[in-house]
């Protein structure tokens, strides 16, 4: 009996719980809103950059392809270090060997055969001042690095650009709602809830090979950006 007793405060709890939280969201879903989105934007010009460098080299042995490229890449990372002049920092990225195989010709059917091997290497520059990438490309290919890619742009004040981004999106929500509300001859109480949206942030030029990278003009401009964002709000109106 008391095994039933409890199982029946127990219901009734749970029962009384449920009937809370219905009447709470009945209660909820009968206030009035109008949902908007909001659009801030502020232009600016990148300060700071990453960029990528890598150094292959390719032997009939896999020792002696990593020998060289050890020997190549400690080069480009000591010329990417002095480059930078104590501002940014320099580290690997990735390594990778992989074999070489001759070509089949047509009518073959033999297993290809391992003819070398390339190392790669990859070492990325991180936080470095954008007009420094223009010295850093020529330090790297300099000392050895045969492919450059990833260049990204980016903000030192990036925070800040966020928050006035962000700003400007509230402003341009609470706008809209206005004219929303003056539209339909109601007026705004109060805001509901925020969500705010994705802020993509510039990255600057596609992967390019070294000798693409020669061909362009140095320094390296990195030209306005937008950072942009975007503010879900709901209002409740009355």
């Amino acid at each position: 009996m008391r095994a039933t007793a409890s199982s029946v405060r127990t219901l009734i709890l749970a029962l009384t719980l449920v009937a809370a939280v219905c009447g709470a969201q009945e209660k909820a879903d009968t206030r009035r809103t109008i949902t908007v989105t909001g659009q801030g934007d502020v232009k600016a010009v990148p300060d700071r950059a990453a960029i990528s460098f890598a150094v292959e080299t390719t032997a009939e042995r896999a020792s002696a392809a990593v020998a060289e490229n050890a020997k190549r890449s400690a080069a480009v990372a000591e010329a990417l270090k002095s480059a930078l002049g104590g501002d940014g920092t320099v580290g690997t990225s990735g390594y990778a060997i992989e074999p070489r195989y001759d070509v089949l010709r047509p009518g073959e059917t033999r297993e290809p055969r391992i003819t070398g091997y390339v190392v790669r290497n990859e070492v990325r520059v991180e936080n470095a001042k954008v007009d420094r990438v223009g010295t850093l490309i020529d330090a790297a290919s300099g000392a050895g690095a045969n492919r450059v890619g990833g260049l990204a742009f980016s903000f030192s004040n990036q925070a800040d650009l966020l928050r006035a981004a962000l700003e400007k999106a509230g402003a341009d929500a609470h706008a809209q709602a206005d004219s929303v509300a003056r539209g339909l001859g109601v007026r705004t109480k109060g805001v509901v809830s925020a969500i705010v949206g994705s802020h993509p942030m510039p990255i600057g030029p596609r992967v390019q090979t070294m000798e693409m990278a020669r061909a362009v003009a140095t320094p390296v401009e990195a030209g306005a950006e937008t950072v942009s964002t975007t503010l879900q709000v709901v209002y409740e109106i009355e």
